[in-house]
């Protein structure tokens, strides 16, 4: 017999007041959750199995950015302008997972946590990698932790329940679909408040596409799917929040990935507060800190004493983890391993780079991220040869060159820099591309350390960082055509220029196949001049001289590379022809001789030999010294440059045997002997090869200047090296 029907027939009606209560059975919304359960990714969760032993926090570091998290996780919606998503960035290796991790564990502890998923590209499960098990994974985990009867978890298995398929429907549905419905259509029977607060997601740069490891698969393409599902989840997440009956707050961490970063700093901007792991939470002291918790461990297990480490190994693990949490994880790691009899020799291998066999195996989980990283270039080996150009030019202590200037030096084509090295800026500081001024920075000093290890970063990484002609061919090219590659408005161009001179012809000649023998030498040099200052101009005309002879393949005294003849008597017939003092014959068989054993002359600063000798005439010198006006005026070179460097073969082969050893004495005993010193024996040499021309020595005061200066130097460096 059927049931009654009360409304048979009828229409036109208003129920007023009416509450709906889910009628789904207990064994539907059985059968609901056993479909959950097999479309989540259980390894994910930040408790799973797989993440034992997963990177935490030590419990007395990272306290501040802890601290962070959890404050706008609750009292968030205090802020005069609340936002929904926290982004937790930073360099590649600055403790992110460990952080999530241990904030997940106090959020769980605290009934904060309404869900987790910990993507990895390392994990052993392809779910970890994978999109589509984001959502169910956080619906499932809060489904977990209300209770049987509570009216969100129903709504959530009874939508579940009535449509099997909605795991295979957009992620912006699913969450629609999962949580927020669910949500709204049960929130007036239970306080909104009792719930948890947020979602935490981690490693989204760590997102792949489904089928991205097939084999043959074109490595742009991949690249491109892969940053397509992790727009597709940031998108999925910012609609969801953007509904302001949202009640769950989501904190994600990554790497600055361009497709993550440039989300959240334009669609995203509005609803995101981000966390960037820089100085400011001061993660020197957190690494020594952990540092020195662990190594108490190893001194109790292998029974060292109180002193060990030293306070100056723990500085300069410090100092090379560079921030970097994961160096001082696997650090210990490795000595916890328990496969090294000796601890400190173990650690004298690390610190100081001696490792050999096995113990280049102590930094391999950074060494993976670092390879892993580079690999998400779409071109890896061109890349790399650009990171070694930024270790040239682009981050020395001394000179630190704009990355404008990088950029227009190697680049091919307009945005090849962002093509390139895009994806790398957990590994590098990229400056944006209307800056003119801001260098290239690597995050972390042990990346560059993990380039020059063949042992470290493998045969291919290696080849194409020790590439010895790629810089060389990038500058040849400028010097040929005058211009960048690409084309560019006048003031930058001169801005470029000025940078390149600057550097200098001389890394051009490590280039075995160039053209620089066809190079327009004197443009170059009146370009110094009336682009540079007076000093600078000096310093860098003179700088070309000395640099060029010191790339010049051939070693033998007067017999010069055809290019090296082409730069060098071209600069002296510039600078003769502008009024410029010139070294002579003489000058330039000392400076053969210095060349020959500047070992033994460590007070002669490289590149300030010829000095003296070479520079701007008496009208530009400002000076009335007698002395000085005088030994210009004698300073001559031959019209024909070879004929200069002919005399200098003849000269140094009239040399006695033992004159390095007598070179190497008087310069003991006066430290102006390599510009004026061993006089009778350059004398006898000049009358047997039949030169006229004078032995001129720079002013005494120019000497006094140079060596006060040297002196100065050389202390210093003795200093530092002690």
């Amino acid at each position: 017999m059927s049931s009654p029907s009360y409304f048979t027939g009828a229409h036109d009606f208003n129920v007023s007041n009416l509450t709906i209560v889910n009628t789904a059975s207990p064994s539907d919304l059985e059968k609901a959750f056993q479909h959950l359960y097999d479309n989540i990714a259980i390894e994910a969760v930040h408790n799973s199995a797989e993440r034992y032993g997963a990177p935490k926090c030590h419990e007395d570091t990272r306290k501040v950015v802890q601290g962070d998290i959890h404050s706008w996780m609750k009292d968030g919606d205090d802020e005069g302008d609340p936002k929904k998503i926290l982004w937790l960035t930073g360099p590649a290796g600055a403790g992110k997972t460990a952080i999530m991790g241990s904030v997940a564990d106090t959020c769980e502890a605290q009934g904060l946590l309404a869900g987790s998923f910990f993507f990895s590209s390392f994990a052993g499960s392809e779910e970890r990698r994978l999109k589509r098990y984001l959502v169910p994974t956080l619906a499932y985990y809060l489904v977990i932790i209300l209770p049987p009867a509570h009216p969100l978890r129903c709504s959530i298995l009874t939508a579940v329940q009535r449509d099997p398929s909605i795991f295979k429907r957009r992620l912006d549905y699913q969450f629609t679909a999962l949580l927020l419905t669910p949500y709204n259509d049960t929130k007036h029977r239970f306080d909104p408040s009792t719930l948890p607060k947020a979602f935490i997601i981690d490693g989204l740069d760590e997102v792949e596409a489904v089928n991205s490891r097939n084999p043959g698969r074109d490595p742009h393409e991949v690249r491109l799917a892969n940053e397509e599902d992790q727009e597709d989840i940031l998108s999925a997440l910012l609609n969801a929040t953007s509904d302001p009956t949202f009640p769950f707050r989501i904190v994600v961490a990554s790497r600055l990935e361009r497709v993550i970063q440039t989300f959240f700093s334009s669609e995203a901007a509005h609803a995101t507060r981000e966390i960037f792991l820089d100085d400011k939470y001061n993660p020197d002291a957190d690494i020594a800190l952990y540092l020195r918790a662990n190594f108490a461990k190893i001194r109790r297990r292998y029974r060292l004493p109180p002193s060990w480490p030293s306070a100056e190994d723990i500085r300069k693990l410090v100092y090379n983890a560079s921030g970097q949490f994961i160096y001082a994880a696997t650090v210990v790691r490795f000595l916890q391993s328990g496969k090294r009899p000796n601890p400190q020799a173990v650690l004298n291998a690390i610190l100081y780079r001696r490792s050999q066999g096995r113990e280049i195996g102590a930094l391999e989980p950074l060494d993976a991220l670092y390879a892993r990283i580079l690999q998400s270039s779409p071109d890896t080996a061109l890349a790399v040869r650009w990171i070694r150009v930024i270790c040239l030019v682009g981050g020395r202590s001394s000179v630190q060159y704009p990355g404008h200037f990088v950029n227009l030096l190697l680049q091919d084509y307009e945005g090849q820099p962002s093509y390139l090295l895009e994806n790398l800026t957990s590994l590098i500081s990229i400056p944006p591309i209307e800056d003119l001024t801001s260098s290239y920075r690597f995050h972390h000093k042990s990346f560059e350390d993990f380039l020059r290890n063949k042992d470290r970063c493998g045969e291919e990484l290696s080849a194409a960082f020790e590439d010895p002609v790629f810089f060389g061919r990038r500058c040849n090219d400028v010097f040929l055509r005058k211009s960048a590659a690409t084309r560019i408005p006048e003031s930058h161009r001169t801005r470029f220029l000025c940078h390149l001179i600057q550097e200098g012809p001389g890394p051009t000649f490590g280039t075995p196949t160039n053209f620089m023998d066809s190079c327009d030498v004197v443009w170059w040099v009146q370009f110094a001049l009336h682009e540079l200052s007076d000093q600078e101009s000096q310093e860098c005309i003179l700088e070309w001289f000395r640099s060029i002879h010191v790339f010049c393949p051939s070693q033998s005294p007067g017999e010069c590379h055809t290019q090296c003849k082409h730069w060098r008597g071209n600069i002296l017939r510039a600078c003769k022809g502008l009024g410029w003092g010139v070294p002579n014959v003489v000058a330039l068989f000392r400076e053969a001789m210095y060349r020959w054993v500047e070992e033994a002359w460590p007070l002669v600063p490289r590149g300030a030999f010829l000095e003296g000798w070479l520079h701007p005439g008496i009208e530009q010198l400002e000076s009335n010294d007698p002395a000085l006006r005088a030994a210009v005026t004698q300073y001559t070179v031959d019209e024909d440059y070879q004929a200069a460097l002919d005399l200098v073969r003849d000269m140094f082969s009239h040399l006695p045997t033992d004159w390095e050893a007598q070179l190497t004495q008087e310069t003991k005993e006066n430290l102006y002997v390599p510009w004026n010193g061993f006089a009778s024996v350059i004398q006898k040499i000049m009358q047997d090869v039949g030169i006229e021309e004078p032995d001129v020595a720079p002013s005494d005061r120019w000497l006094v200047d140079r060596i006060t200066v040297a002196e100065h130097d050389w202390d210093s460096d003795v200093e530092s090296s002690d």
